[in-house]
């Protein structure tokens, strides 16, 4: 609403941001102050004071600066606003004489909640750094921005032919708390399989599930979760979920008689991301029936449901100073100030933010939703308290560089400044139990983490292992403790130069770590003294494992690559089984390895492809494979002639499902059942194979 001169007198933000600060107080915003009665007193107030129209004479202009208009325009708010804004305003410098100042400043690891937006908005303004557009839509004049070699002409009307986003992201029931991940996936003697997963009693969303007598998978093209029966070996199609028109499924969790999909949606209006919680009662399977949705703003990160509550992880950018929001996805609500936190120095604008979703409550989700200024990469939870790792940037020195990014939504393109430093990674806090959220600490460790397996908890003490660099840009690898507010403990740091963790296992107070170079050396690390850890002992191989799974007390199983040496440089070569003995953690060895050449897995980059059935050294491992063959068909052309490229023939590639043992210190390939297609997932049910191909269909196999 704007006065007769094109001032605004009444903003909804500045109307919720007041509302907020009673808020933030326990305070009842009084009735007075409610938006219709404002509106209704302001349109009375412009009626009974508006002067008579000029005729004889041209208005006196007032010359000021457009910088010190803009300032003069948003204090004279009070004018129009009459007695009740001033009242208000009175009220809020005695409550929050401070909204205002600057944003508290956070100590290590320390999480402050903003106080007011405008807390907010002034650490983003400072973030960016003058982050600002310099083309506007409609702009009639040419600008020609330089990144590098390339440039770009308002006056052509084009955008880049790939924009860079150089400002983005790096590339990067209850549960027994603290529970001992290496007993962790298996599905002992159940009559169906279950998602592999790294904390018993704290589930992981897949894009399959099941249950003794029916799969639920996820298309190929992630938009419909597919709901068959399986008998015997035969499935039949019962019913089909279909997802929203802007949304997509990513992953699916099963909980008895509720089936809750995970997705993402993209709005080309607001040109933003947010992910899709919503519930399905499959009470029917032939019928089922959506009873509630919740949105949270950011793009999914990842998942864990413990019980009946589902804890969602997102990232949201912050470029455009957007609040995060939740709730139903016709009708979410931006967080209020207090519900947003601020890592000591964020690396970037953007959000981690947290839900905790209650799947059980009927047909509105119950939900608690906080946010931190910060992004995130990946996460770890034990049931108890829920750990976000993201990459970030310490030792941060501004360069003269600027880089462009490219928002199309916005309207133009941005310039804003460049920094470099080293990779770190920044840890969020946060107690998830019994459905509450609570944030609670960060900290910071030099370094960038490998995967969720990187890290783990134990007596209150979190442990990480991370890869980070030297000052000539060598790969070195470091493994932190830290206490219950993430300040460090002890640390191992500077082992294996020139290599990179591929995989990490925490066993009670041991950790296992694979890295790569050229060889796959396995440490020992004994964490018994959280002060002073230490590496006990190493052993080699070739290749490298990317997923560790105990066997027994003193027998570790790596999954992982098969290499081969090509000229100067060494390349993958096949799916790689080795069998670790562990029992002398000085003097770990080598049992056995085996190398399927040619044949490839998803488990070798998602521990949630593999199937495990039954325990330890009993257990069979079912995993999804692919083969391929170094047959190549020559194309020629229309003369005869030979084309100066070639493909492989169809039968040169196909799918199958590979079936191994690893006990008696002996890895024994099973079966291998071939399929025409790929195969992404082979859930086992009534000792039956599904495999989930490519296409959609599913073969059956008998489990041997």
């Amino acid at each position: 609403m704007k006065d007769k001169e094109g001032m605004e007198i009444y903003n909804e933000e500045d109307r919720e941001f007041i509302a907020d600060m009673f808020a933030d107080d326990d305070l009842k915003v009084p009735e007075s102050l409610s938006k219709e009665n404002i509106k209704n007193m302001l349109e009375e107030k412009a009626e009974t004071t508006a002067e008579p129209e000029q005729t004889t004479a041209e208005p006196v202009q007032n010359i000021v600066p457009e910088t010190e208009q803009k300032t003069v325009k948003k204090r004279s708010w009070t004018k129009p606003f009459g007695w009740v804004a001033a009242i208000a305003a009175c009220l809020l410098l005695a409550l929050f004489p401070v909204m205002n100042s600057e944003p508290d400043k956070a100590e290590d690891g320390e999480l402050k909640p903003f106080s007011s937006y405008n807390q907010l908005y002034k650490t983003l303004d400072d973030m960016l750094g003058g982050y600002e557009s310099v083309l506007k839509k409609n702009q009639e004049d040419a600008v020609i921005l330089e990144d590098g070699n390339e440039t770009y002409s308002a006056e052509s009307g084009e955008a880049p032919a790939a924009p860079k986003v150089y400002a983005g992201k790096s590339t990067l029931g209850s549960a027994r708390p603290n529970a001992d991940s290496s007993a962790a996936g298996s599905s002992g003697e159940r009559s169906h399989s279950d998602t592999y997963i790294q904390v018993e009693g704290v589930d992981e969303a897949d894009k399959v599930k099941v249950d003794g007598k029916y799969l639920y998978y996820i298309d190929s093209l992630g938009y419909r979760v597919y709901i068959c029966s399986a008998d015997n070996g035969k499935t039949k199609q019962v019913s089909v979920i279909t997802a929203e028109e802007e949304d997509s499924i990513e992953d699916i969790f099963l909980a008895g008689d509720r089936l809750v999909t995970v997705g993402s949606r993209y709005s080309y209006e607001n040109g933003d991301d947010s992910t899709v919680v919503t519930v399905y009662d499959i009470t029917d399977r032939k019928h089922p029936k959506k009873t509630a949705d919740y949105m949270q703003s950011g793009r999914p990160v990842s998942q864990r449901m413990v019980g009946d509550i589902v804890y969602l992880v997102t990232d949201q950018y912050a470029y455009d100073r957007g609040i995060p929001y939740c709730g139903s996805s016709t009708d979410p609500e931006k967080l209020k100030a207090k519900e947003i936190y601020c890592v000591p120095s964020p690396a970037d604008a953007e959000y981690t933010v947290v839900g905790a979703v209650d799947i059980s409550s009927g047909k509105e989700l119950s939900h608690v939703t906080k946010a931190v200024l910060g992004g995130s990469q990946d996460i770890y939870a034990n049931g108890e308290n829920l750990y976000i790792a993201g990459r970030t940037i310490i030792d941060k020195k501004k360069v003269d560089k600027q880089y462009i990014r490219y928002n199309p939504v916005a309207g133009g393109m941005y310039i804003r400044p460049y920094y470099i430093g080293h990779e770190a990674t920044m840890i969020i806090k946060v107690r998830m139990a019994g459905g509450k959220i609570k944030i609670l600490s960060t900290g910071t460790v030099k370094g960038v983490i490998d995967d969720q397996f990187s890290m783990d908890e134990k007596d209150g003490n979190f442990r990480i292992a991370t890869t980070s660099q030297t000052a000539n840009g060598q790969d070195t690898n470091n493994l932190f403790v830290l206490d219950k507010d993430l300040k460090e403990l002890g640390h191992v740091s500077g082992f294996a130069r020139g290599e990179s963790i591929k995989a990490v296992r925490y066993v009670k107070d041991k950790a296992y770590v694979i890295t790569y170079e050229e060889t796959d050396p396995l440490f020992v690390i004994d964490l018994s003294d959280s002060k002073e850890p230490r590496i006990e002992g190493e052993v080699k191989i070739d290749g490298f494992s990317t997923l560790l799974v105990p066997l027994s007390e003193d027998r570790l199983l790596g999954i992982g690559y098969g290499v081969k040496q090509v000229e100067d440089w060494q390349e993958t070569a096949g799916l790689k089984f080795v069998i670790f003995d562990v029992s002398d953690p000085a003097d770990p060895k080598v049992v056995t390895s085996k190398t399927v050449d040619e044949t490839y897995s998803n488990v070798q980059d998602d521990h949630r492809a593999l199937v495990m059935i039954g325990e330890g050294e009993n257990a069979r491992f079912v995993l999804p494979c692919w083969k391929e063959f170094e047959d190549y068909a020559v194309i020629e052309d229309a003369e005869g002639e030979e084309e100066d490229y070639e493909e492989y023939e169809e039968e040169g590639n196909h799918g199958g499902v590979l079936t191994i043992t690893a006990s008696d210190d002996k890895i024994k390939v099973v079966n291998y059942d071939e399929t025409e297609e790929f195969v992404s997932r082979c859930p086992v049910i009534e000792k039956h194979i599904y495999a989930i191909c490519d296409n959609d269909e599913i073969v059956s196999f008998k489990l041997k």
